[in-house]
């Protein structure tokens, strides 16, 4: 592929092109976006027709929240399309250019035009208010001359009295009517101001445009057409993993597998090949330089303590991090751009770079890469310093890693095109429907709760990593509850909840406790009993859980000595509870509660266990017990 990478951020008017043919201004077409955390890279497929020559193409209605140093154009050899330069300009409009804010605009004038009309017959009415006042001055007085020469008209006098009175309440109705209006339209226009203030975010009179200078090959004829794609990176776009999980009460599960997407790029993805992704796209393509490393000797000082690489390496990775992410994302070194991007005809590379220098200081205020390289090569010098510094082996040196940070890289494809307009609340798009081996099983821990949950545990046999994210479960159609899942590996294990099971209680009870002395130590015996009732008329497997003290880390085995004993029944063989659980001191027995087994008859079980220490000691928040 040939591509012709951003080559400055140059707001030039560029009257013609090559050989003064006019430049081909178009938009192209957006084929295909991959959303990543935070950015979003879009693909256009810009159509280049005949005749064949270098041409301008000047592809307008880039989105405000487009980012100039990702901007690039790449045609293939079948596309009949050779990259010379991509420019990117701004330039000023007297309209929005935006199809949303240009009917917002609309719609305000209308609304301004109609208080215009309002307040213009306001004015008409209080006119005629006034000239009623007038005439009333002028009837008044002649009535009473009237009057006292006996010649009053009386029938005249009553006539134009009516007139008045009706006048007068044709324009307090009117004068009514038009005050509701006023107060009608002036909330409307500053609701509409208001809309149109939240979307345009200061730069709604800008176009954004990208210039590119290309040799149009066309066919043996010298005519033809050709294609391009244009990419660019956005910000202002995000997605998270949400999941519904289904089940129909016979032991099928559904996992539906939805992104939760926002983007306000300011453009609508509108019939997009989506692509989804985890990934960090950085824009600087470059490994950063290993630089020696030189350490110099110093007098040994007494009663100083060594350096310990376990404390401090955790914050030299977080250093790391972040000089990394600037790195990533925000330098543009324009020194290493090949000298032929910069030319087109009318302008040279040099005065190019010298435009592109001047503006990318301005534009970006991110540090050189040079000084990006040289602060992660510092970080890691103090960092391998510090292990040569540390006390201990191996084992202290390596103890602590950054697994728990580390994020996964997946990409999930949608199957159809998509689209997705730009707005600020989320939208909900499924990735995929994926059908899993599942066991159910109730679950009882009475020494949290009483109640017992509906559970299943689920085989990721699907084709797709599961990021971490809240569950939404259904049960037979029902919505029964909010959850969440980790980061599920294909062929994992995970377990899923479906809510509680209102069939079912359980309980847990200290039925007796005893203490002996022997020699130095203190031995504390306790006896528990659990038990779960069954309301309903069939039998039910149960997992009852349940844990025993355990000993913190500082403490050794002989310190505090935990005996079990359950006479009664065997703790659970499952491989993988054996392997983890059990040996934190979590009790698990899997157990058949028959129906109907309630009260005096419900299903119990009885455990014991010994705890054993130094009887000069006691227990964390226990008081010493008396001898």
């Amino acid at each position: 592929m040939k591509r012709a990478w951003y080559a400055g951020v140059v707001c030039l008017v560029l009257a013609g092109s090559a050989f003064g043919a006019e430049a081909l201004e178009t938009k192209g077409k957006l084929d295909s976006v991959t959303v990543y955390r935070g950015q979003a890279l879009v693909t256009r497929v810009v159509a280049i027709p005949g005749p064949a020559g270098l041409r301008e193409v000047v592809v307008g209605d880039l989105p405000e929240r487009v980012e100039p140093g990702s901007l690039y154009a790449e045609a293939g050899q079948e596309d009949g399309v050779e990259i010379r330069s991509v420019l990117y300009r701004e330039r000023p409009v007297g309209q929005d250019v935006r199809a949303d804010v240009r009917k917002l605009d609309e719609q305000i004038r209308g609304v301004q035009d109609q208080l215009a009309a309002n307040q213009t017959a306001s004015q008409v009415a209080h006119e005629q208010s006034d000239y009623l006042s007038k005439l009333e001055q002028f009837t008044a007085p002649t009535a009473n001359v009237e009057m006292s020469k006996g010649v009053l008209n009386a029938e005249t006098l009553k006539t134009l009295t009516n007139y008045v009175f009706e006048q007068r309440k044709a324009i307090a109705d009117q004068g009514l009517k038009l005050g509701l209006e006023s107060r009608t339209l002036t909330e409307q226009l500053g609701t509409l101001q208001r809309q149109r203030e939240q979307i345009t975010a200061g730069s709604a009179r800008t176009v954004r445009e990208a210039v590119v200078f290309l040799n149009l090959k066309g066919g043996e004829a010298g005519a033809g057409a050709g294609k391009m794609k244009l990419r660019y990176m956005v910000d202002q776009a995000t997605w998270d993993p949400s999941y519904n999980i289904r089940a129909d009460g016979k032991g099928k599960i559904m996992v539906e597998y939805n992104a939760s997407i926002q983007q306000q790029s300011g453009e609508d993805w509108t019939d997009v090949s989506m692509t989804l992704s985890t990934a960090t796209p950085a824009l600087v393509a470059n490994a950063p330089s290993l630089l020696p490393l030189t350490v110099a000797l110093a007098s040994m000082q007494t009663g100083t303590k060594g350096v310990s690489y376990f404390e401090v390496q955790k914050e030299f990775y977080a250093k790391k991090q972040a000089i990394e992410t600037e790195r990533n994302n925000g330098t543009v070194n324009f020194d290493g751009l090949e000298q032929a991007q910069g030319n087109r005809v009318g302008g040279n590379a040099s005065n190019m770079a010298n435009a592109n220098g001047q503006l990318s200081g301005q534009q970006f205020a991110a540090k050189p890469q040079a000084d990006l390289d040289k602060s992660l090569n510092d970080i890691a010098g103090e960092q391998q310093v510090a292990e040569l510094l540390a006390h201990g082996g191996k084992d202290e040196a390596t103890k602590w890693t950054s697994k728990g940070d580390e994020v996964i890289s997946v990409t999930y494809d949608l199957a159809a095109r998509t689209s997705l307009p730009s707005r600020a609340d989320r939208q909900l798009i499924q990735v995929a429907a994926l059908p899993m081996k599942s066991e159910a099983y109730k679950l009882a821990i009475p020494v949290l709760t009483h109640y017992v949950y509906n559970e299943a545990s689920l085989v990721n046999d699907s084709k797709q990593v599961l990021l971490a994210g809240p569950v939404a479960s259904y049960m037979a159609g029902q919505f029964v509850g909010h959850g969440e899942i980790p980061t599920v590996a294909i062929g994992e294990q995970f377990t899923v909840g479906f809510g509680i099971d209102s069939a079912l209680r359980a309980s847990r009870e200290r039925m007796d406790k005893g203490e002996v002395v022997q020699g130095g130590n203190r031995m504390l015996n306790y006896t528990y009993r659990l038990a779960v009732e069954n309301f309903g008329a069939e039998p039910v497997d149960v997992r009852l859980m349940d844990r025993l003290p355990a000993a913190k880390d500082n403490l050794k085995e002989t310190d505090l000595r935990v005996t079990f004993d359950s006479p009664g029944l065997e703790l659970s063989k499952d491989a993988e509870y054996l392997r983890s659980e059990r040996k934190k001191g979590i009790l698990r027995w899997d157990v058949k509660v028959p129906g109907q087994a309630t009260g005096e008859k419900a299903f119990s079980l009885e455990y014991k266990f010994t705890v054993e220490y130094d009887k000069q000691m006691s227990l964390t928040g226990m008081p010493a017990l008396a001898k």
